[in-house]
């Protein structure tokens, strides 16, 4: 799987290198911008979705800095914007997010140790998808299988690779394809890739509109796969996919599951962040309506128990919420 990883880190360097504007603010400048920049993910993904209609909210009252969304191919992508100093808050996974910071996994040698979070926004769960037509039931039948491990730059991408590792089959067991969320959804519809990995909100939009067209098989992650996974990477959690998740789904499905968080840079004026949080808050039921899967306590998820230094800007909005509360 080493070669997954280094051509997973050289595609993001095309990705990312001249890719969006300078963010926020000049690096040791207290100075704002009038506007910022929020590295969300691609356009049919949650990401994206969540990204857009976070940023429109912000906006709606008009005052600077304006928050600007990013469209990116997901986490890896964001980690590096933000190292890159194209954006001041990004969309990332706990699991990528605590490799970033701590310089471990896919960033050893390269840590971002000024990375801080903001909140928690929802769980996410690794989906791995075949069709009932491919006889694929278990990880282990994935090998000599054509398989999407989401684009490059995806958090799916990094989750593929640890739990192939987990299973058993090696790189040359399986041969891999780097698919946005569109390709891939394509992909499994005309029957050019066998299977694919999905780590997102459940349930996934394009995903049961595809369900509905054709029958979807989801393959666990169960066994001694999850016990080695768990053990080498404790960030995830042990979680059930529900039946009726999805179309046609009449079995539940084991799987593992990471968070979505919110993230910045120690660069971001506390102050700044304040703001962005005061004037994004009010609208959080509004965006829950829209999108279940966010709590609707946010007041006790969002800042709970957080896996990064939080920042301390949203340490400042938590304490003002208490205080009000």
């Amino acid at each position: 799987m080493e070669k997954i990883v280094l051509s997973v880190l050289a595609l993001l360097f095309f990705l990312t290198t001249g890719c969006g504007r300078k963010a926020g603010q000049v690096p040791g400048s207290k100075a704002p911008s009038k506007e910022l920049t929020l590295a969300a993910g691609q356009s049919m993904d949650s990401y994206g979705n969540l990204g857009n209609d976070l940023t429109a909210l912000v906006n709606q009252d008009g005052k600077a800095p304006l928050l600007k969304g990013l469209e990116s191919t997901g986490s890896l992508a964001n980690i590096e914007l933000l190292r890159q100093e194209k954006a001041d808050l990004a969309l990332v996974q706990s699991d990528v997010a605590w490799y970033a910071r701590t310089g471990t996994d896919l960033y050893e040698g390269r840590p971002l140790e000024d990375l801080q979070q903001v909140g928690v926004l929802y769980p996410e769960t690794v989906q791995i998808i075949t069709y009932d037509l491919t006889g694929i039931r278990k990880l282990q039948d994935l090998k000599g299988k054509t398989v999407s491990v989401g684009a490059a730059g995806s958090g799916s991408s990094l989750n593929a690779r640890q739990i192939l590792e987990a299973a058993g089959p090696t790189e040359d067991d399986v041969r891999v394809q780097y698919l946005t969320v569109t390709d891939t959804v394509r992909a499994l519809k005309e029957g050019t890739v066998d299977a694919a990995f999905l780590t997102s909100s459940l349930p996934h939009p394009a995903l049961k509109e595809l369900a509905r067209q054709r029958r979807l098989v989801l393959i666990p992650v169960t066994g001694q796969a999850l016990e080695d996974l768990l053990g080498a990477y404790p960030l995830y959690q042990p979680v059930t996919i529900p039946v009726g998740t999805y179309p046609n789904q009449t079995q539940a499905c084991s799987s593992v599951a990471v968070q979505c968080l919110l993230v910045t840079r120690s660069r971001l004026p506390k102050e700044i962040l304040e703001g962005i949080l005061q004037r994004f808050w009010p609208h959080w039921p509004e965006l829950q309506g829209k999108y279940p899967y966010l709590s609707r306590e946010a007041q006790k998820t969002f800042f709970q128990a957080p896996l990064l230094p939080l920042a301390p800007g949203a340490e400042q909005f938590r304490d003002r919420l208490k205080v009000s509360s």
